[in-house]
């Protein structure tokens, strides 16, 4: 009897700790559900937007928020239990059927300018959006309203906007944080041969493919929001162009973070530049490098090279007699002589090789040593051709060439200038030879 009694006893307090545990977390539910009403209240009051809330199967207002009064003139009290169609005079097809079952038309959507009628019987404008929610077991439509005079007013300025980005002289294109484009103006679309359409939603690597140059323009635009360079494009069709780039950052009215690229195409000012470098660093003469080319050229060729420490040579040629040439023969035959020794360079030495006028009479090739390019050999093959020239018996003149050879394993030490010095010392020595041997 007693083994029941306490069996009892248990399964009791076992439910009475079910019910408590019900209890806490129907209180959680409560709290949490009240919460929720808060906030919807906070906003209902707050919101500078028309909210109402719809039952779906009898299309009735349960709830207005209070911009109501102020955009339409109603309280929001007395908009609860007024049919939708009362304030919404065009909506057709929101009506609830006989069993008061129908959802209307109206669930999920925007709806640009639809009229609604104020309290004093006039009709104002309004976007509409519409949505379906459901909470609690229970389905309800979400209508929020704002005054098309605020869109209008945007659409206004965004066109204002738009003209003048697509009337730039430069090409303007707009994207977000993911680097995804959002506008391209007129100008950007012919820079790449692209429309308008196909370049908005592409990542902007689409239009800069130099990985190394656009992953420093996004660290810079990411650190500084502003950025600045020449670059390389490259259009739709494989071709290529430079633009001058200019980045910023400006944020929307959301406080959206946005960048705005600006480019101008420099390709014929590059081209300018490097024809007007390219006159400043070559011999008008012969073609080859005049001393200042020859110093800047030579100089990279050392940096670049330094760390594999390759052997390194210097030719000097000096022109004999070209004094002699000019004063008989006249200077069109001296130019002749400069010329054809250029040559005779040129032909002897691999294009990777640097030959340089240095002015006058004076000729060098710079070059890094192989096995196959040796002072014997390059020597032989430079008289060589000389004879060969004077063989034919062509110029009114014998052309003939003193040279002196320097060479070094390149290093830190090492210098253009003192290549330089060694080799003109040795091209006087022969040329002393060859006066000796006349």
């Amino acid at each position: 009897m007693r083994d029941i009694k306490d069996s009892d006893n248990e399964k009791t307090r076992k439910r009475l700790l079910e019910i408590s545990a019900e209890l806490d977390e129907q209180k959680l539910i409560n709290s949490s559900l009240q919460d929720e009403l808060n906030s919807l209240n906070l906003v209902f009051r707050n919101s500078v937007d028309i909210l109402l809330i719809v039952d779906p199967e009898t299309v009735r207002i349960t709830r207005a928020s209070d911009a109501a009064e102020i955009l339409l003139g109603y309280n929001p009290a007395e908009l609860v239990g007024k049919m939708l169609m009362d304030i919404l005079p065009d909506s057709s097809g929101v009506e609830p059927d006989a069993n008061r079952t129908a959802v209307p038309k109206i669930m999920d959507g925007v709806f640009l300018d639809q009229k609604m009628k104020c309290r004093d019987g006039s009709i104002r404008k309004m976007d509409m959006t519409s949505n379906l929610v459901s909470g609690n077991g229970h389905n309800a439509i979400l209508l929020s309203f704002r005054d098309t005079a605020e869109r209008r007013r945007f659409q206004r300025e965004m066109k204002k906007r738009n003209s003048a980005l697509d009337g730039a002289l430069s090409a303007m294109i707009i994207f977000d944080t993911d680097w995804k484009i959002d506008y391209a103006n007129r100008k950007a679309a012919i820079y790449w041969k692209l429309d308008t359409s196909n370049i908005a939603d592409l990542d902007i690597s689409a239009l800069i493919p130099d990985k190394s140059c656009l992953q420093t323009m996004k660290q810079a635009i990411s650190e500084n929001s502003e950025w600045e360079d020449d670059i390389d494009c490259i259009r739709n069709d494989g071709s290529d162009f430079y633009a001058h780039v200019t980045s910023t950052a400006v944020s929307d009215e959301q406080d959206k973070l946005w960048y705005v690229l600006s480019f101008v195409d420099i390709t014929k000012q590059k081209k300018l530049e490097e024809q007007l470098r390219d006159m400043s660093l070559h011999d008008e003469l012969t073609g080859l490098y005049n001393r200042r080319g020859f110093m800047t050229v030579g100089r990279q060729l050392l940096e670049t090279s330094i760390r594999s420490k390759p052997e390194i040579g210097l030719l000097f040629v000096d022109l004999d007699n070209l004094k002699l040439i000019n004063d008989k023969l006249g200077h069109q035959a001296g130019d002749r002589a400069i010329i054809e020794t250029a040559n005779i360079l040129r032909n002897t030495f691999r294009e990777s090789d640097i030959t340089a006028r240095m002015g006058g009479d004076e000729l060098v090739a710079l070059f890094l040593g192989t096995p196959l390019i040796n002072q014997k050999s390059f020597k032989t093959r430079i008289h060589s051709s000389i004879n060969k020239l004077n063989d034919k018996g062509n110029l009114p003149f014998k052309l003939s060439l003193s040279c002196g050879y320097a060479s070094t394993i390149l290093d830190e030490n090492t210098s253009l200038e003192g290549l330089l010095s060694r080799a003109d010392s040795l091209m006087y020595s022969d040329k002393l030879l060859h006066r000796n041997s006349r």
